[in-house]
């Protein structure tokens, strides 16, 4: 298993028990607020979500109009012009498939966004425990060379008593030093861990970073298997792959779908003009002829397009399956 996820599940369980929990969930909103690549897949998520009303909606109706330049006569009169409506309707089912598919791919952008979003809190939560860490060494350190400030003027007095000879004055002066290197050190660390904290937030680099006096007011109330279940529910990457699975199953059966005779209904109506013919009924002459429907299908005969997405829906499948 892989040691990143494992510390990220127990960092992100660590969060609901620590006293500073204001700070840094302050810090966590302005680095989701100022990152632009979490701001980019949640835009790619919102935009995934506005191709699932575009492919699950019927084809725009077809609306058309016919003039006759060379007018038909008939028996009530020329034939003037012609208005037609079809509306196409695939498969049944087709619709349902397609948008099975757009419904899959934005849960597939979701989880993408949720990973990217983990990771960057990861990375925030692991350097602001760093900066806590150095904030208790540097601490640690300027007490223990007040401490040896204390012991070293002890040791002067026991010389200038005759109590101590000068080799207690260098073995102090020699673990001063020492601190004094660590306390430089760690003073680095610092300045380093500042700097990486701040671009993570995309803020200045020498913004201040507040750090509590104390992280945890308990003791880590989950069990190692607690967080391993965590680990297994809340990994985004593992959800992001099953809903691209799925789409791709949808796909396939989409694939089929369009392979199949699509519907079309419509109407249409002719109008007629008047006619100088005084041989017929003047009560027909210029009536418009009665509206008749029409029904039509689309013959899918050339069947290797739809054999390449069928087989391009499988493909991708097994590719995801790795």
């Amino acid at each position: 298993m892989n040691i990143k996820y494992l510390i990220s599940a127990i960092v992100f369980l660590i969060s609901g028990v620590l006293s500073a929990q204001e700070e840094l969930t302050s810090y966590l909103e302005t680095a989701a607020n100022n990152n632009p690549g979490l701001k980019a897949r949640f835009s790619e998520y919102m935009a995934s979500l506005e191709l699932i009303p575009q492919v699950g909606t019927l084809p725009d109706p077809q609306l058309a109009f016919g003039y006759f330049i060379q007018p038909v006569e008939t028996r009530n009169g020329p034939q003037r012009f012609r208005i037609s409506l079809t509306q196409m309707f695939p498969w049944f089912g087709t619709l349902n498939a397609r948008e099975d598919v757009a419904v899959s791919k934005a849960k597939a952008k979701y989880e993408s966004f949720e990973d990217f979003k983990s990771n960057l809190f990861f990375e925030v939560k692991a350097t602001y425990y760093d900066l806590y860490f150095i904030k208790k060494g540097i601490d640690i350190t300027l007490e223990n060379i007040r401490i040896l400030n204390s012991f070293k003027n002890l040791a002067l007095i026991k010389i200038e008593s005759g109590k101590a000879s000068g080799v207690d004055e260098l073995r102090i002066e020699m673990e001063l030093a020492d601190m004094e290197n660590e306390l430089a050190l760690l003073n680095d660390k610092w300045s380093v861990a500042t700097v990486k904290f701040n671009n993570l937030l995309h803020v200045e680099d020498k913004s201040q970073v507040v750090i509590p006096d104390s992280l945890w007011l308990d003791d880590l109330p989950y069990s190692r298997q607690q967080v391993l279940d965590s680990l297994r529910t809340n990994n985004h990457q593992v959800v992001k792959f099953d809903h691209l699975l799925e789409s791709y199953r949808e796909s396939e059966r989409a694939a089929r779908k369009a392979g199949l005779p699509s519907m079309s209904i419509g109407i249409d109506y002719i109008a007629i003009g008047k006619t100088d013919n005084t041989m017929i009924d003047q009560g027909d002459n210029g009536r418009d002829a009665i509206l008749f429907p029409k029904i039509g299908i689309t013959i899918p005969l050339y069947r290797k397009k739809y054999t390449a997405m069928v087989n391009e829906a499988i493909h991708m499948q097994d590719a995801t399956l790795g």
